[in-house]
């Protein structure tokens, strides 16, 4: 047993041996296929991307995986790599990168090479090709950023910035290309970008609250911070964020419409007329804004209308049927605008509704001269709203708001064979969204 033991012993040795042996010869042969790319880098193409497998295979052996010299190694083949990706980039705007990751693999090779070294011309010679690498993140990053591949922008672009401190924690970082501060915040402003959009809005926070600290010139910055700290249910910070961004940017879309809607959901109408009228101002064209302006003021129509305060009802009423005509006005065709007139209309002689059930029941000719007129005054609402129904009905056959109020117009005017045309396509459009 103790002979089968030192046997089995045996070939154990042997097959480590062999591994590292294989690891070294796979070394070998990468060093050997980066210097014939060299010498022809047309022509031996396939040399550099064979280099890169062995490499990393080659750097999974535990022991040349300690080894200074394989890291400096792989962060060469990688830069080459990426240095072909963006060379074909820029001679073919339509040419597709092949190795996204090149100047990632690069940058964390050199990491790891720079933890290694303890002499300092070998951290020299780290740095030395890192800034190689450093230029290559940016370029990757902007051509995966202009794709719209923010994801991966990010992880190239964070690097950029991480490359940066290294320089700088070794007293080297005039050589760093965002030593100057104007580049770096615009790098910081790209990252935090790339971030956001892909998915990464923690890290996002991170440089676009380091942004604020600096003074940032950029709304956008201010704007993601309320939406991320909105998100994460941070409403007083939230806040402070988006009333900053309003204070030093008071003519920013983005922030005005952050700002409306956050009064819309907060229910403060009073509050909103005035930053609506603002955003009409700065955004003139925008049919969407002269459409919730409107409704802002049907709402306030209907609140006062409940509260018997009739001057006031009747001013928001024109206020919201001047605001949704002018929408109309921008665009003949847009549902929306053409929907909310009806609706306004419709709204009022829903209004009336409740002041006729009040007199329902009293039969004499006071209560009954009340009910008359109110009920004449609720028909006439509804065959204002009626000629705007039909004509949304035109723009979206299916919408159940306007299926509704068709349906209910014509069964107030008595014409009930209408009514069921629409009171049967309201259901069919209700089975249909239901499937």
């Amino acid at each position: 047993m103790k002979k089968l033991f030192l046997v089995l012993m045996g070939i154990t040795f042997a097959l480590g041996s062999m591994n590292a042996q294989d690891s070294k010869s796979m070394y070998k042969k990468a060093k050997k296929l980066l210097s014939n790319y060299y010498f022809n880098t047309k022509e031996n193409a396939n040399d550099l991307y064979e280099a890169a497998d062995l490499i990393n295979n080659a750097l999974k052996d535990e022991t040349l995986a300690t080894d200074r010299k394989a890291w400096i190694q792989k962060a060469k083949i990688f830069n080459e790599l990426a240095n072909a990706d963006v060379n074909s980039k820029i001679l073919d705007p339509k040419y597709q990168i092949k190795y996204p990751d090149a100047a990632v693999e690069a940058f964390e090779a050199l990491k790891k090479a720079m933890e290694l070294s303890e002499k300092k011309r070998h951290k020299k010679a780290v740095l030395k090709l890192m800034k190689e690498t450093e230029n290559s993140l940016n370029n990757i990053a902007a051509y995966q950023f202009q794709d719209k591949k923010y994801d991966k922008a990010f992880e190239n672009f964070v690097r950029t910035c991480k490359a940066y401190h290294m320089f700088k924690d070794n007293g080297k970082e005039e050589d760093s290309r965002l030593n100057d501060p104007a580049v770096r915040k615009e790098q910081k402003l790209y990252t935090g970008y790339a971030a956001y959009y892909g998915g990464k809005k923690d890290k996002a926070e991170h440089f676009f609250q380091e942004l604020v600290e600096a003074g940032t010139d950029q709304p956008f910055v201010y704007e993601a911070l309320y939406n991320i700290n909105i998100e994460k249910g941070n409403k007083e910070q939230a806040l402070k964020y988006l009333n900053d961004g309003r204070k030093k940017f008071g003519d920013d879309t983005g922030l005005l419409y952050a700002e409306i809607n956050y009064y819309i959901k907060e229910g403060k109408l009073d509050e909103l007329t005035d930053k609506l009228k603002k955003a009409i101002e700065l955004d003139s064209n925008n049919v969407t804004v002269y459409t919730t302006l409107g409704s802002v003021y049907d709402q306030l129509h209907t609140k006062a209308f409940e509260a018997g305060d009739t001057a006031k009802a009747k001013n928001y009423f024109n206020l919201a049927f001047k605001y949704f005509t002018k929408a109309t006005e921008k665009d003949p065709d847009n549902f929306d605008a053409i929907y909310s007139i009806g609706a306004l209309y419709y709204n009022t002689a829903a209004n009336y509704t409740k002041e006729i059930n009040k007199y329902a029941n009293d039969f004499s000719d006071e209560g009954t001269k009340k009910y008359d007129a109110l009920k004449a005054e609720m028909l006439a609402q509804f065959d204002k709203a009626l000629p705007y129904f039909e004509k949304a009905f035109t723009k979206n056959e299916k919408d159940l708001g306007v299926l509704q109020a068709l349906s209910e117009i014509y069964a107030r005017k008595d014409m009930l064979d209408k009514a069921k045309i629409y009171r049967t396509k309201l259901n069919a459009a209700k089975a249909e969204q239901e499937k």
